[in-house]
């Protein structure tokens, strides 16, 4: 199974990573990650996992600057950097993606769900019931942005995938398997792409790189021979194929 990658330009943290200073003007980081979304090509339709950022987050006011989770990441990219513009040039239309799984709903991974409107979104009951309202607002959710509508919400409820507690077959064929990874966010999801012997993990924001990644989490990808594919690491460029 074929998966590219794509990054939706950079964004640049604060230099320290924790403390009440980083929350002041200033203090960004001198380097920058990738907000990474991945094209995965199955036989029955095109599954786009994650949707990277959008060009607005780049403007003053995009994002509200009461919120202090908001206001610890710079984001910097041009319209051109869009994932439905990339796609556009890499001579896929949109309209042909039949699936968009969200990892979670997270700015940096919602932020381009609008060029796609005639896809099967595709989030966690949990994470779209934690994301909602003001509660959601609170949590450093943007919902005010999201395009109108519900998308399809999965439970989870299949069976256990090696540390993951629960999975959801989204091709019916078992090799697109949606797990249940919490961590980063309560409904957070991760995608297993399988073709015959090995495949990828697409991790989301279960960690920055795989050396990060939870110890039973990197061993079930060492023992599925999985590569694993994480939204903020500038290594998966030369993983993705």
């Amino acid at each position: 199974m074929e998966v590219e990658r794509f990054s939706t330009g950079r964004v640049r943290p604060k230099r320290a990573s924790r403390g009440p200073r980083r929350y002041l003007p200033g203090g960004w980081s001198p380097d920058t990650l990738p907000v990474n979304v991945f094209l995965v090509h199955h036989p029955a339709g095109l599954c786009l996992f994650d949707t990277g950022q959008t060009a607005r987050a780049a403007t003053p006011g995009y994002h509200p600057r009461w919120h202090p989770f908001l206001r610890l990441a710079r984001f910097e990219l041009a319209p051109e950097d869009e994932i439905g513009a990339q796609l556009r040039r890499r001579g896929v239309d949109p309209e042909s993606v039949r699936w968009v799984v969200l990892s979670h709903l997270h700015t940096d991974h919602v932020g381009g769900v609008g060029a796609f409107p005639g896809a099967e979104v595709i989030v966690s009951r949990v994470e779209w019931e934690r994301a909602r309202g003001l509660a959601g607002r609170l949590r450093g959710y943007v919902p005010q942005h999201w395009p109108a509508g519900e998308p399809v919400l999965v439970d989870l409820a299949g069976p256990a995938v090696g540390p993951f507690p629960g999975s959801f077959d989204l091709s019916g064929d078992g090799r697109l398997l949606l797990l249940a990874a919490p961590g980063h966010t309560p409904g957070h999801l991760a995608l297993l792409a399988c073709d015959g012997a090995g495949g990828f993990f697409l991790g989301g924001d279960l960690a920055r790189i795989p050396a990060e990644l939870p110890a039973e989490v990197a061993e079930f990808c060492d023992r599925e021979r999985l590569v694993v594919l994480l939204a903020h690491d500038d290594e998966a460029a030369g993983l993705a194929r």
